[in-house]
């Protein structure tokens, strides 16, 4: 063939134009146009293929998993400032809540005097007369006793204090005999009973 020849051009000029398409076609870009104005790397078609299993795989279990990585829902509490504010003062204050105590009458016990009957004894009458505070004696007293002789009057003179002395402690008529004046000591217990009688001792 020449080098002048008229199909030598034309020739060049095909083998050209079908490497140049067989270059774009080997060069051609593998990622999405709508991804690439986005600025995005598309995945090459091996990173496809290699994903497309696992991708897959993970949509089939996403569904599984993910209902129950769900957190519940969390229970709204209110807060204190939301609260009613009722519920502050819903105990009342208790100011007087303990019972005062009972308001006891400091009146001064009343004071009685009371005589009892006479006791006749063998030497003479005798007589006692009591004086209670409250329900206790305070004072006690023979009004009458056996003094018509001088024996009688030095006994007595000592018998009568002495039986007095002992009613004080005892509070009773349960006194002791004073010895010597035997009559004297019967006769003050009998008119002591009376007069305790009276007065409801």
């Amino acid at each position: 063939m020449r080098k002048k020849h008229p199909f030598r051009h034309a020739l060049l000029a095909t083998a050209g134009a079908v490497s140049g398409i067989v270059l774009l076609l080997a060069l051609k870009p593998t990622t999405d146009p709508a991804l690439a104005r986005a600025g995005a790397p598309a995945p090459t078609l091996t990173a496809r293929a290699s994903a497309s299993p696992s991708a897959s795989a993970s949509a089939h279990s996403a569904p599984a998993s993910a209902s129950p990585s769900r957190a519940p829902a969390k229970k709204r509490t209110p807060s204190s400032s939301a609260r009613p504010s009722h519920t502050a003062s819903a105990a009342p204050t208790r100011t007087s809540s303990a019972p005062s105590a009972p308001k006891t009458t400091s009146a001064a016990p009343t004071t009685r005097t009371v005589t009892g009957t006479t006791a006749q004894t063998k030497y003479g009458p005798v007589q006692v007369r009591i004086t209670l505070t409250g329900g206790r004696i305070t004072a006690a007293s023979a009004v009458q006793y056996p003094d018509e002789t001088a024996r009688s009057k030095d006994i007595n003179a000592t018998a009568v204090p002495q039986l007095n002395q002992e009613t004080l402690q005892a509070q009773s008529a349960r006194i002791d005999t004073v010895s010597g004046a035997t009559y004297t000591s019967t006769g003050y217990k009998q008119s002591l009973q009376s007069a305790l009688d009276k007065a409801g001792v």
